[in-house]
């Protein structure tokens, strides 16, 4: 895990097409965590934006999310957004 600080990252995740309302409303409950989106994303997958220095709380999240959403897993590394 490469830490970004003070750099927003976005994170691709494979989600089924069913659960990314849950995700995003889950993502979205936490304060200044980051947002999800699905534009450009490939099919069956979404992109998690955040702030570099939120990546450890990204991953926990990510964690406890495994055991909620079936098939839910990260599918690549933190990218660096210029």
């Amino acid at each position: 895990m490469v830490k970004y600080k003070s750099a927003l990252c976005k994170l691709l995740l494979r989600v089924n097409e069913s659960d990314i309302f849950y995700l995003s409303a889950i993502v979205d409950g936490y304060d200044n965590l980051g947002y999800v989106r699905k534009e450009e994303a490939p099919n069956g997958h979404v992109w998690f934006y955040y702030a570099g220095d939120m990546e450890e709380e990204v991953y926990e999240l990510i964690s406890l999310l495994r055991s909620e959403i079936d098939d839910f897993q990260v599918a690549g590394g933190s990218i660096r957004i210029e």
